[in-house]
């Protein structure tokens, strides 16, 4: 059965993605920072392939602690879904310092984290794949012009991910970065055209279709390259 290990596992798009890839009999990990939340408890109780163990990606004893749970085992897929935007439209040069430094640890060291402690168990997978979870603001060239935090934080995990893509390839892992589209969920707002559902049935999709020669890239959710 192949593994597959989803951060921010318990709402949104993880729990969306969480369920697509159960009931395609993949054996689920999911990292959950609230592992008590009422999806995904449901879930691992009507799906005995799904397991859930806390993780706080910010924390290195909390990430050691997941990655001991996998010791010796093979991850086929990683997806880095664990991300927080917080005070979305205020004025950019009001941004609080601590909640950006808060996003950063989040969304890009704590990718970072998750990633190298799991680099042995993708390995171990034949032609792995990490798929972490970008934005379209991750874009540069497209800068909204404001969310400076969350924008500056996505950028610098699709830059990490683009030097990892270059020294992981030797190792079979594929690497490759993706912007979901603008979903319906806590962070996307109920404003979004994307139900969590949809969005995840694409994201599987991609995923599904990719190959050696896609390491790297920056893509939207039909596989359509992204503006860096």
């Amino acid at each position: 059965m192949s593994v597959v290990v989803i951060t921010g596992a318990e709402q949104g798009l993880g729990l969306a993605l969480a369920r697509l890839y159960a009931n395609d009999g993949f054996r689920v990990v999911a990292g959950c920072l609230n592992p008590n939340l009422e999806g995904i408890v449901a879930l691992a109780a009507s799906s005995p392939q799904v397991e859930v163990i806390p993780l706080d990606v910010t924390s290195e004893s909390s990430v050691a602690a997941f990655g001991d749970r996998l010791s010796g085992q093979a991850v086929d897929l990683l997806i880095n879904n664990a991300g927080i935007h917080r005070r979305k439209g205020s004025a950019p040069e009001s941004v609080v310092f601590s909640d950006w430094e808060d996003t950063l640890r989040v969304n890009t060291l704590g990718v970072a984290r998750i990633s190298f402690a799991l680099r042995a168990n993708l390995v171990m997978a034949a032609q792995a794949r990490l798929v972490t979870i970008s934005s379209d603001w991750a874009s540069v060239s497209q800068h909204p012009g404001t969310a400076y935090d969350y924008c500056s934080s996505k950028a610098a995990v699709n830059s990490v991910m683009r030097g990892m893509a270059m020294n992981w390839a030797k190792d079979g892992v594929i690497i490759l970065m993706v912007h979901p589209g603008w979903t319906r969920t806590k962070m996307g707002g109920a404003d979004a055209p994307l139900l969590p559902e949809d969005s995840a049935s694409r994201v599987k999709s991609l995923i599904s279709r990719t190959t050696t020669a896609d390491n790297g890239r920056y893509v939207d959710n039909l596989g359509n390259d992204m503006p860096w």
